[in-house]
């Protein structure tokens, strides 16, 4: 083979050597974009499919909520606090009992509130904290009811009056119930995309060997 040859030879392999070397950090590079890619698309997930876009069942367990904050909280709670001011209750209950309903009746309020703006973390002890005060009054006045009851004759219309007040006062458990309900399930989807994000950033190009 010629020197002329050999050269030609060299030149072809270089240009394939160097072709080769073209389309392969033509693919590193196309790799790092559909890393970055997937990255806007868990921030998107983040956003769409996480914490801020949530489920019909986050709407569904809100207005449940909701439905037992109204019954019983803001409409016999607060009978039950003008009974208790106004001395309607006979015999009158202790103080205590009265502020038991006002802070349940005041954290569940805001525990509500803090629901629906999305703050479970900060609403879960609220709810909790004041469904344990609301209950705590009103076990006092079902407990004087079921007393008065078994030592006084009544009229049969009358004879059911502590479940009529269980009926009353026990569905603020439905609030706790649910604030536990959403708080799990928040943290469980947060758990979930930040595990998502971790594969996501295991399996994408290392930067600095593409930008080499």
């Amino acid at each position: 083979m010629s020197k002329k040859d050999r050269l030609k030879a060299q030149k072809a392999k270089q240009d394939r050597l160097k072709k080769q070397a073209e389309l392969e950090e033509k693919r590193e590079k196309e790799e790092f974009e559909e890393g970055r890619k997937e990255s806007r698309s868990v921030r998107k997930m983040k956003k769409k499919g996480g914490i801020k876009d949530e489920g019909v069942y986050y709407l569904i367990l809100k207005l449940l909520m909701l439905a037992g904050y109204g019954y019983s909280v803001f409409f016999y709670g607060f009978i039950t606090i003008i009974g208790i001011t106004g001395k309607y209750i006979e015999p009158t209950p202790p103080k205590w009992v009265l502020w038991a309903f006002v802070a349940g009746v005041a954290a569940m309020t805001a525990g509500l509130f803090l629901t629906f703006f999305k703050k479970y973390f900060i609403a879960f002890p609220l709810c909790i904290g004041g469904m344990a005060a609301y209950l705590k009054g009103g076990s006092y006045l079902i407990n004087k009811i079921k007393d008065y009851l078994a030592t006084h004759t009544v009229e049969p219309a009358l004879m059911d009056m502590d479940k009529d007040y269980m009926l009353r006062f026990y569905p603020v458990i439905v609030i706790g119930v649910i604030s536990v309900a959403l708080l799990v399930i928040t943290v469980i989807r947060l758990m979930l995309i930040r595990k998502r994000k971790q594969q996501i950033k295991d399996s994408a190009p290392v930067k600095s060997i593409v930008e080499d």
